[in-house]
């Protein structure tokens, strides 16, 4: 099964936030703000996200295996093992991870993997009005962009 990543050109992020909402919507019942975020360094926007890292820090420092990649790739939580050490939220060096104090557990993107399940872009992709998210093959992402 081909890698997928998600990547976000920051430079034409026109900060609308309609990837923060869109997130949000998507995710309502497994996280409490959404996964992505854009900060807002005038004249610029910062977008965080899940990088799905080749060598994922988080996948490291969770103590008990909680935090797995998939056969695509995606950084994914176990849920029911995690058990809201917070470890991974200090691991991440973009700040993706999320923790639900609803839940007592970590929390972070997964792609949108029932979308991505049905052939349909991740909610934060499909709603950019710039295109500046792109997902796919990681090894195509780059040429795409310059297309």
């Amino acid at each position: 099964m081909k890698r997928i990543s998600l990547s976000i050109f920051k430079e034409d992020c026109c900060g609308c936030h309609a990837c923060e909402v869109a997130c949000k919507q998507e995710h309502a019942e497994s996280s409490d703000n959404g996964f992505v975020k854009v900060i807002e360094k005038s004249p610029f926007f910062l977008p965080v996200y899940c990088h799905h890292c080749t060598k994922a820090p988080c996948i490291a420092s969770c103590p008990v295996k909680a935090i797995y990649k998939d056969e695509q790739g995606v950084v994914l939580i176990e849920e029911r093992e995690c058990i809201g050490c917070r470890e991974c939220l200090s691991a991440c060096p973009f700040g993706a991870m999320g923790f639900s104090e609803q839940k007592g557990i970590a929390v972070k993107c997964d792609l949108c993997k029932p979308r991505l399940q049905k052939g349909q872009a991740p909610a934060c992709a499909l709603i950019c009005p710039t295109g500046c998210i792109l997902w796919g093959d990681p090894k195509q992402i780059p040429k795409r962009k310059r297309a």
